[in-house]
């Protein structure tokens, strides 16, 4: 009895280490924290690194990234920031460097209109493909069943 309670407490802390290295990153806001002069400046800087993505990880922000180029580019946000750059002025300046890609709301122009045109084109398709398979069935599906065929199946 003593030993299956052993195994059982060995087995609830090796699960419970698991799960808290498993949930890690998703308890964590940004990776550093920096101070600014006033909490306009912080608000700006935390709103910025959670809308620029990180170009080496897919689908990360630069705030939530630990590969060095979001360092480096968290570093830069917040020397445009201390610079009175506007936002505006420094996403403009990280889509020069590193494409549409690097912001999470992309500009339309005539590098992204099929990204932002390509749902609506696959909604519209689909909703044809979909009429039209409606209409194609026949209005009367059921079939009449033949009274004395069913009764020789079922001799």
């Amino acid at each position: 009895m003593r030993n299956f309670t052993q195994t059982t407490a060995l087995f609830k802390r090796v699960v419970l280490c698991i799960t808290l290295l498993a949930f890690q990153p998703v308890f964590g806001e940004s990776i550093e924290a920096n101070s600014f002069k006033n909490d306009t400046h912080e608000q700006r800087y935390r709103s910025l690194i959670d809308e620029i993505r990180c170009p080496v990880c897919q689908g990360q922000s630069i705030g939530g990234s630990n590969a060095g180029l979001a360092k480096d580019l968290r570093e830069k946000v917040r020397e445009l920031i201390v610079d009175n750059q506007t936002d505006d002025s420094i996403r403009q300046y990280m889509t020069d460097r590193y494409g549409d890609f690097v912001v999470f709301k992309p500009p339309m122009n005539k590098n992204t209109y099929l990204l932002w045109y390509a749902p609506f084109a696959f909604l519209a398709f689909g909703l044809f493909f979909f009429i039209r398979s409606l209409s194609r069935k026949s209005p009367n599906t059921s079939q009449a069943i033949d009274t004395q065929k069913a009764k020789d199946l079922l001799k």
